[in-house]
């Protein structure tokens, strides 16, 4: 029960309103936020929130249909998935929500053009490209935020979401909307999220970390390298540092279980990761950013097309990649960012370097697609 006064006057009395069923719960939530863009989404550290850019109903995967899907002002991409606290199944949300997100991942990281494809058929699409990006990248990493959303969260249910928190990569919230009306028909929804902000985890906890050379050199040893190995990972983080240098181009992850820098340089392929090298000792060539993604037949994009075709040839040939890579065939599964283990590529780093100078020579000297 609360009571409320409009304008100083006389308090009127709500009662608690139970919502038919799931379906008119969602309908109450889908027009909430349609109304209020950031209803749903977590205060961050800077005290700012952002706003929900796009919302989709019965987003298809593998394992079924996520509710809602949203995609913020920030490029994360969040997994609505509703429930009634009366149902038999409000247990099984956070599951639900967890099998949805694998099945997301698992469709789309390989290549998240096509994932921005399928948002495109939606008559409301208006994402900036920066924001396109961000959502590439975090569907690629797993950037996912998983929201429950019920119109009563228990203790039970925070318990969870704090273990999922201090466990997990992704970031998981619960939703409250409860529901009151007064006897002359005023409807009140009071809708609360918890937490309010994304969590900061306790740093004895594996929650995710920021990396640099020191932390990742040492999770490497940690993960029982040898000498030689773990000098491939120093050559090669040297060699992606010289390559850069001035252009901003190595950004470390911050994975919870291995540390990762990526490798990219802005003024080419688009600015984005050419290769990621991971303290657990995978080498991850990104073919699905080298190649162009434009459907234009000009001369330029063809030489693009022809260079990468050669670096894949060159890596086929010394042998760090098991299959011949083609621009034909790169959006394969496992083709368009293979991962390569340590043996496959370790004891050959000197051709690995040569192979990626020349691609950066040839793709300087040639005029941009």
């Amino acid at each position: 029960m609360i009571f409320i006064s409009k304008n100083g006057e006389k308090f009127v009395k709500c009662e608690s309103v139970e919502f038919k069923d799931e379906e008119e719960f969602r309908v109450m939530l889908l027009r909430l936020i349609e109304e209020d863009r950031n209803l749903l989404l977590p205060v961050s550290l800077e005290g700012k929130r952002p706003s929900i850019l796009l919302l989709t109903k019965e987003f298809g995967v593998s394992s079924g249909s996520i509710d809602l899907l949203g995609i913020d002002s920030e490029g994360f991409i969040y997994i609505i998935e509703t429930k009634l606290y009366r149902s038999s199944e409000r247990r099984r949300a956070l599951a639900q929500a967890i099998d949805y997100a694998s099945a997301l991942w698992s469709e789309y990281s390989r290549d998240p053009n096509i994932f921005i494809e399928k948002l495109k058929e939606r008559q409301d699409f208006n994402l900036s490209e920066e924001v396109i990006e961000n959502v590439k990248e975090n569907i690629r990493n797993g950037g996912l935020r998983l929201v429950v959303a019920m119109d009563y969260i228990d203790e039970t249910i925070k318990n969870v979401i704090n273990f999922l928190n201090e466990m997990c990569e992704f970031d998981v919230y619960a939703l409250s909307l409860e529901r009151y009306k007064s006897c002359d028909n005023l409807h009140v929804l009071i809708p609360k999220l918890y937490p309010e902000s994304p969590p900061i985890v306790a740093t004895i906890g594996p929650k995710k970390k920021m990396w640099d050379w020191e932390a990742f050199s040492e999770d490497a040893k940690k993960k029982g390298f040898s000498e030689a190995q773990l000098d491939a990972l120093k050559r090669i983080y040297d060699f992606s540092t010289e390559i850069t240098k001035g252009r901003d181009g190595v950004r470390w992850g911050a994975g919870k279980t291995y540390g990762t820098f990526r490798v990219f340089m802005e003024d080419l392929f688009d600015g984005k990761d050419i290769y990621i090298v991971g303290s657990n000792g995978y080498l991850q060539i990104n073919f699905a950013n080298l190649y162009p993604i434009s459907f234009e037949t000009s001369e330029n994009t063809h030489k693009r097309i022809e260079l990468v075709n050669k670096f894949a040839e060159q890596l086929y040939n010394v042998g760090i990649l098991s299959e011949l890579i083609t621009n034909e065939n790169y959006k394969e599964a496992g083709k368009s960012f293979p991962n390569i283990k340590p043996e496959k590529w370790m004891d050959k780093i000197e051709d690995f370097k040569k192979v990626v100078m020349e691609l950066i020579s040839n793709m300087e000297t040639s005029p941009p697609t």
